[in-house]
């Protein structure tokens, strides 16, 4: 009997199997065929859901972003904190702790820093960067309003600061690194941000 199965479900099952292949044998090295056989379906159930490997890819960044961007969002529209609150929590939420680090999330990683896959991560920082700066406008529209920021363009200033941040942060993540060069990208960050909303008291007591 046919094996029919939600489509989320299956969809699912496609990404877990093709990001097992991914990290087994490589992404360059995984094929189409290789995730066919491995969730054992037809060639044309496997693109009804996906165009090709790429796609798939994409979509398990996409997945693997979510927890984030719905943590970014929570904050943003907290109606409990202040604006200079906001600011450091959502700092604080996008820098990469060891303990939330997963096995499944730095083989991930491996696979999407292939040169091959650049134009790939561009296309996805861009979304990335578009719905950050969304909810950063925001923040800075309550310290306007606050009076705790100076800001003439809101929009316009989050597109700038939460682009440089995400494409900058890509690039450094690609980069073999000392911690101590680590630590001076993210204060100099630190000190950018407080410049550029105007703010009188620092918002970041240590940087």
């Amino acid at each position: 009997m046919r094996d029919v199965k939600d489509p989320e479900v299956r969809r699912a099952e496609i990404m877990e199997a093709a990001l097992r292949l991914f990290a087994e044998k490589g992404f360059l090295n995984t094929t189409t065929q290789d995730i066919i056989d491995e969730v054992k379906i037809s060639r044309g159930l496997l693109y009804y859901h996906f165009e090709n490997k790429e796609d798939i890819l994409y979509c398990l960044v996409e997945k693997y972003s979510e927890p984030l961007l719905r943590r970014l969002s929570a904050i943003s529209y907290d109606e409990e904190k202040s604006a200079l609150e906001k600011v450091r929590s959502f700092i604080d939420a996008t820098m990469i702790s060891p303990d939330t680090i997963t096995k499944e999330m730095i083989e991930l990683q491996k696979n999407v820093d292939l040169e091959q896959n650049h134009y790939m991560m561009d296309r996805f920082s861009h979304r990335f960067s578009n719905m950050v700066t969304s909810y950063f406008s925001h923040i800075i529209e309550q310290g306007i309003a606050e009076g705790v920021f100076h800001v003439t363009y809101p929009l316009e200033t989050a597109a700038f600061l939460m682009t440089g941040y995400v494409f900058v942060a890509n690039d450094v993540k690609a980069l073999p690194m000392e911690i101590e060069q680590l630590i001076q990208y993210v204060t100099a960050y630190k000190e950018l941000l407080e410049r550029v909303l105007g703010v009188e008291t620092p918002i970041f007591t240590n940087r």
